[in-house]
């Protein structure tokens, strides 16, 4: 079953109070076609205080462009969020999720919440599909603790008969010492966890991470590990997972998830992995995307105060003309105006659009951050109705925008609920991401990996995960003049990126960085 809007509103009554209109009527006309809900706001009806003088972890937006005033006050919403069952938790996320989007993205989100039930049928159908095992797990950092919830794809009759003949021999166990079985809603507390100390640590990992000279983040990163993934890996295993798709709270959604450290080995290692806003803000929907066309633009000078990005013809010309098997356009340097992009994308279906261009994430107002055009740049406040005007949300959708130098800044709310809300923005299925601006070689190596894969796995995740791989073994290295992408297949250099010496790809700085956003098939 589904959550409908009308029955949540109810069911949150004791935590959702709808504060003030400026213009109801305004609003009414003013709605989206993407699944989500009502702006609604949490505050506290037994202290009026709160409104006024709120605490440190509300989240507010004063600036509101649909006329609310929303003030979201989290110490009313973990009272009751840690009291509920599994079930009711995520549909409370999924609506908190959905509340705190729809703002900092200025649209209106609405409609039918999927309950964990529709997830696991979704997953399991999917599963079916793809051949992969799906599990989503909601992070979400309280004050006193974390908590963790995973959903599991439904299970199969033939899994049930294997965990039937295993819960003989073995009976798998979770930190908390109950019984779990395949298919299962898996809720797990982390005490240590606290607010406080996730925050700390995720800043602490993440500075660490993105410096290549730095060697000290394993234990930050180990830290993550046993906080967020060690309580659920019975589970994990139980269900014969092969991705891991992370719903993340606030400050928590530019961890670099792919580099999380067990003491012996990266997630990335055992797991593709991936980020939604919510399962309800996704498009999960699969298309092989194999069989999509792709658009790819680049530019490689210094234009509007950008720093020059010297690898970025090598990096347009493979992904558009040599890797990708389907039909490819490319658009370099002078060429990549806005004018060309609508000329192009209003004469093909591009299924892909690969921007080799500057991306920055800002803190503040959605109208500060922007994707780097020649001529223009592309302010994300206003991407909703390019993606309109140029058809990129219609069917067929556009599969994955992906952005392959960008950066989100450390630390700010706004710029992390614009990264990882940008494939609902962009009104595109999936997007691919660098939480930090790598190096041009670093880039280059990924995206030519990533595309070469994906021509064979077709499938999202799993084709940047083996480009990380690459990257984190070092059989994708730059060496000689020549990238190397395996041992037998090399790229040439320009002189310009070989004057720049040999490059160890392997530290997770160069690899953890890149991050599939929305739908991860």
């Amino acid at each position: 079953m589904k959550f409908t809007r009308s029955f949540l509103s109810i069911f949150l009554s004791v935590i959702l109070v709808i504060l003030a209109f400026k213009s109801v009527q305004a609003q009414a006309g003013n709605q989206s076609d993407i699944t989500v809900p009502d702006l609604q706001e949490i505050v506290d009806p037994n202290n009026q205080s709160d409104i006024t003088v709120p605490d440190p972890q509300e989240i507010i937006y004063p600036d509101d462009p649909t006329g609310k005033e929303t003030i979201i006050i989290r110490e009313i919403f973990e009272k009751n969020f840690s009291s509920v069952t599994p079930e009711a938790a995520v549909a409370q996320l999924e609506e908190l999720q959905a509340v705190e989007y729809s703002k900092y993205l200025g649209t209106e989100l609405f409609g039918e919440i999927s309950s964990p039930q529709d997830t696991a049928d979704t997953l399991s159908n999917l599963s079916k599909l793809t051949g992969k095992n799906t599990a989503v797990l909601y992070v979400t950092s309280l004050k006193d603790k974390l908590s963790l919830i995973l959903i599991p794809p439904k299970p199969q009759d033939k899994d049930l008969l294997n965990e039937s003949k295993s819960l003989k021999d073995n009976s798998l166990l979770l930190s908390q010492q109950s019984a779990i079985k395949v298919g299962d809603i898996v809720r797990e507390f982390v005490i240590e966890a606290n607010f406080n100390n996730i925050q700390k640590t995720a800043q602490d990992f993440r500075s660490k991470v993105t410096n290549v000279r730095e060697k000290s983040y394993f234990s930050s990163a180990q830290k993550l590990y046993e906080w967020i993934i060690k309580p659920i890996e019975p589970a994990l295993q139980l269900n014969k997972i092969n991705t891991v798709i992370f719903s993340l709270d606030s400050g928590l959604r530019t961890l670099p998830v792919a580099a999380l450290y067990d003491g012996n080995q990266f997630l990335i290692e055992k797991y593709s992995v991936g980020i939604i806003p919510s399962f309800s803000l996704t498009d999960t929907r699969y298309v092989p995307i194999v069989k999509s066309d792709i658009l790819a633009l680049g530019i490689s000078q210094s234009t509007e105060g950008q720093d020059p990005l010297p690898s970025v013809p090598l990096e347009i010309n493979y992904v558009g003309k040599q890797s990708w098997r389907n039909q490819g356009q490319t658009l370099l340097d002078q060429e990549s105006t806005l004018e060309n992009l609508e000329s192009l994308s209003s004469q093909k279906n591009f299924g892909i659009l690969h921007f080799a261009t500057h991306g920055d994430f800002k803190p503040g107002k959605i109208s500060k951050s922007y994707i780097q055009l020649w001529n223009k740049k592309i302010y994300i406040d206003k991407l909703k109705n390019l993606s309109q005007q140029l058809g990129w949300n219609k069917e067929p959708k556009v599969e994955m925008l992906v952005l392959s130098a960008c950066k989100t800044a450390v630390g700010s709310q706004e710029a992390e609920l614009g990264f990882s809300g940008l494939a609902v923005q962009a009104g595109v299925k999936s997007v691919l991401g660098s939480l930090w601006y790598v190096s041009d070689q670093g880039s280059l190596a990924l995206m030519a990996k990533f595309y070469d894969g994906l021509n064979t796995v077709n499938l999202r995740s799993e084709s940047l995960r083996q480009a990380q791989l690459g990257m984190l073994k070092g059989e994708v290295s730059v060496a000689d003049g020549k990238l190397y992408l395996s041992p037998e297949k090399s790229i040439p250099l320009t002189q310009e990126l070989i004057n720049l010496g040999n490059i160890n790809l392997s530290h997770p700085y160069f690899w953890s960085a890149f991050t599939i956003i929305g739908n991860w098939n």
